[in-house]
């Protein structure tokens, strides 16, 4: 493949080319070991504590079926892949003890995806900070280093932890564990450790070091791997990172996001539940930050600590908390993470992106040419880089996440209303919805182009639920309630001419399991879907097999495409003295039956067997548009 480099925002080819980035995350079982298996509706007792005894291999691709998923990716007009890794995949043996079965597997991957014509830039990904905080990510080594006792987070309630509550387990509870003491801990000891929990060393070492020197360490080991393959164009820094508590301004209240039914505990709640107190949780019903209560629930009834045998809670050794002298947990310093030395705390800034800062050096010292995918807070627009890459280093390129959080946490698709994440306020009515979600993408654009170098965005993440509306689509075998929805949002992505990588191709998802992962089930494709010609076992396919200029020789102006007519429309300009061309693809799905071209000047040509249209331009025309559209039989 051609190699490609990030310019004036935009990705260029080696033959001088603008690229169009189109992919899928890859995958969301990514974030389970293969042996065992680790899907969360399993009961795990019998291995889950077990944890140095994992495998990933066989995550994302199982070897054997990993050309028919990526020729399938091919068909359906995707070139980009964020592939998915965990930490825990590579180092879950020990402290500085990697699994070589795995590095090697991944770098077969990647040569095949690059055999296969895929760009990819690789995802360290975590949720919650790891599967034993009811997420996916960091090694279960890492809670026990600090003195945490993975055996008892169950019972301590100091996790939501799907395999943990079966049944009982209420759907996309998850994030709710950012709120909950040990992810909530593990993050700010990760990002704020020196400045936080200062008395904390592991191995010689204060706790952030210990903790961040070994993550980067883990990835460089695959960095090494896959430094030769001209299609990597980097790494993520690190999936949807937390502050944990960085920045509360007042841990003796609850000021987390929910939808629904949420158990509203503070943090000093949570520390205090960590030693084996019983708490009195409030219930509340809420919509994103607000809500009101229901009642209490008591946690921690058997009154059983997180904590290792001689370990006790490390912000109660830092005066955070402590007991009065009748026994009862008492607040000395509710503002403790807001504050330091006096002043107040900044989470990107002071802890964030001096991390992107050691992740980047040590990143490029294995690949200089590696570019590194950077996010902020999921609703935040934290993101802020003004160094300018030296002659030869790959850039930082802006990976901000975006959904429309009402579909996602209610799986619900209302065609006149959604939420502005980024201004946090519901939209009503059709139109508005969509000016919203272009408004929102040009938000995360203008911070590219004004504060980090006018680097490329890639939106990387975006999608929506394919069991939304109460499985419907799943009974009725109707998915165009799915197509709009999806096509809302890519639409609004196009409108603004950035990349996206969407949430997520999952091979193995079933519809009773979904992405095998704490219920999610956005997968573009499923087993129990039809192996249709047109559909191939896809969701949703008109809406995300969609037609767009691969490669432009020229400046793009303006993208549309209209789903239900089969309408596209593109227009650019010439650049400088060079005749302008573009290809384009055009789906099987769209235009398996044939296709009319309107061009104002001109010529094109079409691969039957790539599905790709090149059009040439002429000398004397710097202007260009072009329709294309189904034959009327």
């Amino acid at each position: 493949m051609l190699e490609i480099k990030a310019e004036d925002g935009n990705f260029i080819d080696s033959e001088g080319y603008i690229l169009q980035l189109r992919g899928v995350n890859l995958s969301g079982s990514s974030k389970l070991p293969f042996k065992p298996d680790g899907t969360t509706h399993f009961d795990q007792s019998l291995t889950f504590h077990d944890h140095r005894k994992v495998s990933f291999v066989g995550r994302p691709l199982e070897e054997k079926e990993a050309a028919e998923h990526l020729d399938r990716l091919k068909k359906w007009g995707f070139n980009f892949l964020r592939f998915l890794v965990t930490w825990e995949a590579v180092e879950h043996l020990g402290p500085g003890k990697y699994d070589q079965a795995y590095l090697d597997y991944i770098e077969r991957m990647v040569a095949l995806a690059d055999k296969k014509g895929f760009y990819v830039f690789i995802d360290p990904h975590q949720d919650v900070w790891s599967r034993f905080t009811g997420g996916d990510g960091a090694p279960g080594w890492t809670l026990e280093e600090v003195g945490m006792n993975i055996g008892n987070i169950k019972d301590s309630d100091t996790a939501i932890v799907h395999h943990f509550q079966g049944r009982n387990y209420r759907r996309m509870s998850w994030p709710l564990n950012y709120q909950k003491y040990a992810c909530a801990t593990m993050f700010s000891l990760f990002f704020g450790g020196k400045t936080f929990a200062p008395k904390l060393s592991i191995h010689g070492k204060n706790v952030e070091t210990f903790l961040q020197d070994h993550y980067i360490e883990a990835m460089c080991r695959i960095a090494k791997k896959v430094a030769k393959y001209k299609n990597v164009l980097g790494f993520d820094s690190l999936n949807e990172p937390s502050p944990g508590w960085i920045g509360k301004k007042n841990i003796g209240e609850f000021s987390g996001l929910g939808f629904g039914k949420v158990l509203t505990t503070s943090p000093f709640q949570e520390m205090f539940l960590s030693e084996g107190r019983t708490v009195r949780a409030n219930n509340a019903y809420m919509l994103g930050f607000t809500g009101f209560n229901l009642g209490k629930t008591k946690l921690n009834t058997k009154s059983v600590p997180l904590w290792q045998e001689g370990k006790h809670c490390i912000w109660r050794q830092h005066g955070v908390w402590d007991y009065d002298p009748n026994g009862a947990p008492m607040l000395l310093r509710p503002d403790y993470f807001n504050k330091y030395r006096g002043r107040k705390v900044e989470f990107y800034p002071e802890f964030m992106l001096p991390f992107i800062k050691r992740f980047k050096t040590r990143i490029q010292s294995v690949q200089k040419k590696f570019s590194i995918f950077v996010e902020s807070d999921p609703g935040s627009l934290e993101l802020d880089w003004d160094e300018k890459p030296k002659k030869g280093e790959g850039t930082v390129i802006n990976a901000t996440h975006w959904y429309d959080v009402s579909v996602l946490m209610f799986k619900r698709f209302i065609p006149w209303f959604g939420v502005h994440i980024f201004k946090q306020i519901p939209i009503f009515g059709k139109k508005n919805v969509e000016k919203a979600y272009e408004d929102t993408i040009r938000m995360i654009k203008e911070v590219s182009i004004k504060k980090m170098n006018n680097s490329p965005t890639v939106i990387g993440e975006t999608g929506i639920p394919m069991d939304m509306n109460g499985r419907l689509a799943f009974r009725t075998k109707d998915y165009s309630h799915l197509e709009a929805s999806l096509d809302r949002i890519i639409t609004s992505i196009e409108k603004n001419f950035v990349h996206y990588t969407l949430w997520n191709y999952t091979p193995d998802n079933t519809h009773s399991l979904g992405d095998r992962w704490n219920e999610e089930d956005l997968s573009l494709y499923s087993l129990d879907t039809p192996k249709s010609i047109d559909e191939d076992g896809g969701r949703a396919v008109r809406a995300f097999s969609r037609p767009y200029p691969i490669r432009t020789k020229g400046n793009p102006e303006a993208i549309s495409f209209d789903m239900e007519k089969s309408m596209f429309k593109y227009s650019f300009r010439k650049e400088g003295d060079e005749i302008p061309i573009a290809e384009i693809f055009l789906p099987e799905i769209h235009y398996g039956k044939g296709f009319d071209v309107l061009v104002n000047a001109g010529s094109w040509k079409f691969d039957s067997k790539k599905r790709i249209l090149t059009f040439k331009g002429e000398k004397s025309v710097s202007y260009y548009g072009i329709t294309i559209f189904p034959t009327k039989k």
